[in-house]
């Protein structure tokens, strides 16, 4: 579901802290069914920085007495808000995809030194600079975003909150780590002193189950997927308070629009939807299930005019939830008006036409919003990560080039790839032109 065609999703929060000594804010750990796991991992010993008056404030060997040691202080708090489960991309990379959020406790501001992501055996998965947590740190204290400037991203104010996008890959299955240590070390005013302080406790456990398998939602055609799992925008991004917790049923969403086979759109101006190549489209049960929810009473939006209380309340327009067991669920989003072929409590075979490809809800031009989630809550409920069971990725194309090619009514610069070809048991990641079976 997005703002434009391929437009930008962004969720921005106001927190507001007075706290003299120490500042807190609350909110947004995952419930306990997420089994995360938060532990104590070993500290390194304590170490100088190489700044003056300032050192590395950390607990001893994790073998030495603990009634003993210093207090072990972290006033930069670590708290995983999701889960991540191994799913491969159609690049052939394995994934681990979740949110981490960092709380500032402390009086003063904190600033990243340093973030690091550890395998459950010590080796180093992946270390992130302050400039490399750029693109990956949404600082919530700021009206604004970063700009690319640390002095914005990555010191968090006294009582501030900053939600980090994770993303690793890895080239094989058998190189995914089962658990992850998180590692930061912040600078901060404390007892009188500018020090530095490591926090190392944070340990999460993968999910040690298989994606959701389901068939195509889709026919045939030329299908770009826009706003996926890699992205650093969009659906990847759209982290929502929810139920009194953070939630992100779209973590795995791709919008799915039909392109000509000359590589366009839509033809005219793109002023109506049924100029859009897409427009009227069969959308189809991508597994056996039952259908547990539908929405039929929206009207397609103008492209490019997206309005009414559709988009932050039934953001998916006319929508069907179908329940397609073991606790999943598949979402179809923005369908054509007076298009629902099924209703509540019909059972549905896969393949069969549910409806048809709209533009209603949140939605500024015809196509398919498609998920895979732990509940029918919509936006409430869990992305998890889903792999269509075969498909052929037939192109690439850079997103920003495709949404300026696209919006600008020409033609979007599609190029052969490596990946071309037949695939199976893999999510396509952003930018492929996919095609389904017939």
């Amino acid at each position: 579901m997005r703002f434009g065609v391929f437009g930008k999703v962004m969720l921005s929060i106001s927190l507001l802290c007075g706290q003299s000594a120490f500042a807190l804010t609350a909110g947004g750990a995952a419930p306990a069914s997420d089994s995360l796991i938060c532990a104590a991992a070993s500290h390194s010993k304590s170490k100088r920085s190489g700044v003056p008056a300032t050192a590395v404030e950390t607990a001893p060997e994790a073998s030495s007495n603990k009634a003993t040691q210093p207090c072990d202080w972290t006033p930069l708090l670590m708290v995983p808000i999701s889960t991540p489960r191994p799913f491969r991309g159609s690049d052939g990379m394995y994934n681990l995809v979740y949110e981490m959020q960092f709380t500032n406790y402390c009086a003063k501001p904190s600033k990243i030194i340093s973030f690091e992501v550890h395998n459950g055996k010590g080796d180093l998965v992946k270390s992130y600079t302050p400039q490399g947590l750029h693109s990956r740190l949404l600082n919530l204290s700021l009206t604004k975003p970063s700009k690319g400037k640390a002095a914005d991203g990555d010191i968090i104010p006294p009582g501030g909150t900053a939600v980090v996008w994770m993303n690793l890959e890895f080239k094989d299955k058998e190189s995914v780590p089962r658990h992850l240590v998180h590692k930061v070390v912040i600078e901060t005013e404390f007892a009188g002193k500018v020090r530095q302080f490591e926090n190392a406790n944070c340990k999460l456990a993968v999910e040690d189950k298989p994606p959701v398998v389901v068939g195509p939602p889709l026919k045939g055609g030329r299908w770009f997927a826009s706003g996926g799992y890699a992205g650093e925008s969009g659906h990847r991004r759209a982290l929502f308070p929810l139920s009194n917790r953070l939630v992100n049923a779209q973590r795995y969403a791709i919008d799915w629009l039909l392109m000509t086979e000359d590589n366009h759109a839509f033809n005219g101006d793109g002023k109506q939807c049924a100029q859009f190549a897409g427009y009227g489209k069969p959308l189809i049960a991508a597994a056996d299930g039952t259908v547990v929810g539908v929405i039929d009473r929206f009207e397609d939006q103008v492209p490019n005019d997206a309005k009414g209380d559709q988009l932050p309340f039934y953001p998916g327009g006319n929508t069907c939830v179908i329940d397609i067991g073991n606790g999943y669920y598949a979402f179809y989003a923005h369908m054509k008006p007076g298009s629902v072929k099924v209703k509540e409590g019909q059972k549905v075979k896969r393949g069969d036409v549910i409806g048809m490809l709209g533009s209603s809800g949140n939605s500024s031009a015809p196509h398919l919003h498609f998920h895979v989630m732990d509940g029918p809550y919509i936006l409430g409920s869990r992305g998890v990560p889903y792999v269509f069971d075969t498909f052929t990725v037939n192109g690439y194309c850079d997103e920003d080039k495709a949404e300026k090619a696209i919006e600008g009514g020409g033609v979007a610069p599609i190029v052969k790839s490596k990946f071309d070809g037949k695939h199976a048991e893999e999510l396509p990641r952003e930018g492929m032109l996919i095609v389904f079976p017939e």
